[in-house]
């Protein structure tokens, strides 16, 4: 059984690269990103981020999502290399360590946390890389996985 747990965010700004295409291949757009950040002499200040529009686990027709991480310095967006800013909250939380083959259920038993507890999606699906992804061995996946929430309204 997957170990969920509620985690206050504080909010922060992340420059990020656009993804279109199958989730797997988001290490193209983190390359991506690297080569901007050392183009533009800016430091990440914290872990790569990826930010899914589209459930990674359901196949879509044109996946959309973010490459990200925090950077220490002033960024100037561009088309290619862009800013947002993931705002505070509450995020239910799971670490994951396996096999991609594995990783569906992770996803599962944060949406049934969330729905058991009374909560609601409140954002996109993150992936918070917490190794360099070149450390990890083939076929392992090592990461924090998170689901921005919010309370459901009764009635």
């Amino acid at each position: 059984m997957q170990e969920v747990s509620l985690k206050r965010m504080e909010g922060f700004r992340v420059a990020y690269v656009e993804h279109r295409g199958p989730f797997n291949e988001i290490g193209l757009a983190f390359e991506r990103l690297s080569q901007l950040l050392r183009d533009r002499r800016l430091r990440p200040s914290g872990p790569m981020i990826a930010i899914y529009h589209d459930d990674p686990t359901v196949p879509s027709a044109e996946p959309r999502s973010e490459a990200a991480v925090p950077v220490l310095g002033e960024l100037r967006p561009d088309n290619e290399l862009r800013s947002q800013d993931l705002p505070p909250g509450e995020v239910a939380s799971t670490f994951f360590q396996g096999p991609p083959s594995r990783y569906p259920a992770a996803i599962t038993a944060l949406r049934t946390w969330i729905d058991v507890n009374g909560y609601a999606t409140g954002g996109p699906l993150r992936e918070i890389y917490s190794r360099d992804l070149s450390e990890m061995p083939p076929g392992i996946m090592y990461v924090e996985v998170q689901i921005p929430v919010r309370r459901k309204r009764r009635r």
